[in-house]
């Protein structure tokens, strides 16, 4: 009889801007949840056709819901990670800004548009599972749990939230490019 041995493989968030940016789990997460928002808005009935007919309509239509689809929007990703130094005395500092660094503009100063925003990411854990999420970070919560007589963190949960993206500019650069095309005009 075999026996469940876990997943051998560690959940890794890695920088593709910078390759040698990277966080891999001390432990694989206990649950990993992927959200895919569909954007649906109500339909008013009653903004078409005249008075009289957007009456009759609304009231013949009661009990029915009417949804108009406006859109997709990208996939979310939400992952807690644990870092635990206690056992080795060990910071779990590095760890945590490695992953505050993936967040952060990379160099708000720079002429180019690539370094004036924070990393785009891929969460990947194995190989046969779940497909690689291109992404970026939307946020980070650090939840510090255990410290040493110094006041050192040992022991951390990172709350990551992430969101699907196959490029990423800056608003800057987007601005540019539509006054671009509106100048050729």
């Amino acid at each position: 009889m075999a026996t469940f041995s876990g997943p051998r493989k560690k959940l890794s968030i890695g920088s593709l801007d910078e390759s040698t940016l990277q966080v891999e789990a001390q432990y694989n997460p206990k649950e990993l949840q992927i959200e895919k928002p569909v954007q649906w808005a109500k339909h008013d009935v009653l903004a078409h056709g005249r008075a009289a007919d957007a009456r009759r309509d609304a009231i013949a239509s009661r009990g029915r819901m009417h949804l108009e689809f406006t859109g997709a929007e990208a996939r979310t990703m939400a992952v807690e990670l644990m870092f635990d130094g206690y056992e080795t005395q060990q910071s779990v500092m590095p760890q945590i800004a490695d992953l505050e660094r993936m967040a952060s503009v990379r160099d708000g100063t720079s002429g180019d548009e690539d370094f004036r925003r924070p990393h785009r990411c891929v969460v990947s854990w194995g190989d046969r599972g779940i497909p690689p999420f291109r992404c970026v970070i939307d946020g980070v919560s650090t939840k510090f749990l255990v410290f040493d007589s110094d006041g050192v963190p040992l022991r951390a949960t990172c709350t990551i939230k992430l969101r699907e993206a196959d490029a990423v500019g800056t608003s800057a650069d987007e601005r540019d490019r539509y006054a671009g095309r509106r100048l050729k005009r």
